[in-house]
């Protein structure tokens, strides 16, 4: 069995589950099929008066009940191990034939017809007869199943593998999408030291070993879908270092987080973006400007939020890639489907608020 290289997307297999080979709500026949099937091994039933005719019923009730219980139990426990051992239809619908023959037979000599002779019912039909008879009742209900149940197995195999397909492809986007976020971040990261340099040697050194923490977190976050909520906030408390050492008092920075929701898993690098468009949005045509990361957990949501004060969604006239903002939006859809949701909204007052909510237990199943 092989499984995907992200565990968060669910297992992956190339080899199909064990199938049934019965249907499992067949078992509610085993309770019924006996009064209808009973009868036929007495061929005086149709002649007796009603309530001997029902004495014979509920004689045979036990017997044929015990012969359908055996075929629960073999096609429950014993075949499905047989079945998979066989390679071609033909061997399996053999042993399917062999069986569906073979207990009849086995249960008549051993089981049916000893009790017929200590209830005393049908004690005017030979063994042979009771043989004949017990095989074709236990036809009339596992020949039916069988197909039943090769029919539902067929349909549930071919949607498992286009469920398989779905989480490839899946898989494929998500990954392309988190390459494309790594050298946006990268370039920019490289950009803010790049200017660092002539202005402020020592500052440069110490931001280059940050951002080296930055790369390592970015490169690892490439291994995994998600990554708990405290390794997101270092990462952002290192960019936010960063940023602050290339624009000194210009731009102010308070986190506040629940350190109870530090453990949360969340896919890696979605604060980064949001951080960095309220910096440079901010930014725009402003001596500065005030950024604040909240984060909290509300029931089963987890919000987080980025603010800054200033000029508002749409308002700014700086011109990014503009693909950090659609490709996280693009990413939670992936991941979460509706259940994770990114919306841009004004703060009264000025700025922009950046309201990311995800399920606080991680994706929907």
């Amino acid at each position: 069995m092989r499984a995907s290289s992200d565990p968060t997307l669910g297992r992956i297999e190339d080899q199909e589950e064990p199938s049934p080979l019965l249907p499992v709500e067949m078992i509610w026949l085993y309770f019924v099929a006996p009064l209808a099937t009973a009868p036929l091994l007495d061929k005086d039933f149709f002649t007796l008066p009603l309530a001997k005719s029902l004495h014979h019923v509920a004689a045979g009730y036990p017997i044929f009940f015990t012969l359908a219980l055996t075929f629960h139990s073999l096609y429950i426990w014993v075949m499905p191990g047989l079945v998979r051992r066989l390679r071609t239809p033909l061997a399996q619908g053999v042993l399917h034939v062999a069986v569906g023959s073979g207990v009849p037979l086995v249960m008549v000599i051993l089981v049916i017809h000893p009790l017929k002779v200590r209830l005393g019912v049908g004690l005017r039909y030979l063994v042979a007869q009771d043989i004949l008879v017990a095989t074709l009742i236990s036809w009339m209900f596992l020949f039916p199943g069988l197909i039943v149940q090769r029919l539902r197995n067929t349909a549930a195999r071919i949607e498992r593998r286009a469920l398989l397909a779905q989480r490839a492809a899946l898989e494929a986007q998500l990954s392309a999408l988190q390459a494309r976020i790594q050298p946006h971040f990268f370039f920019n990261s490289l950009n803010t030291v790049a200017s660092l340099i002539s202005e402020n040697p020592e500052l440069a050194e110490r931001t280059l070993e940050r951002l080296a923490e930055l790369f390592r977190y970015a490169l690892d976050s490439g291994k995994s879908r998600f990554v708990s909520l405290e390794r997101e906030l270092d990462m952002t408390r290192d960019y936010l270092a960063i940023q602050t050492a290339r624009f000194g008092a210009r731009l102010r920075t308070h986190l506040a987080v629940d350190e109870q929701v530090t453990g949360l898993p969340l896919p890696p690098l979605v604060l980064q973006p949001l951080v960095e468009n309220a910096i440079l949005h901010g930014m725009d045509r402003r001596e500065g400007v005030s950024v604040r990361v909240l984060v909290r957990r509300e029931e089963t949501w987890l919000h987080l939020e980025v603010i800054d004060d200033g000029p508002g969604p749409g308002a700014s006239e700086h011109q990014g890639a503009q693909t950090g903002v659609k490709d996280l939006r693009e990413r939670l859809r992936l991941l979460y489907g509706e259940q994770g949701t990114l919306t841009l909204e004004p703060v009264p007052g000025g700025g922009c608020r950046a309201r990311l909510t995800l399920p606080s237990g991680g994706p929907p199943r």
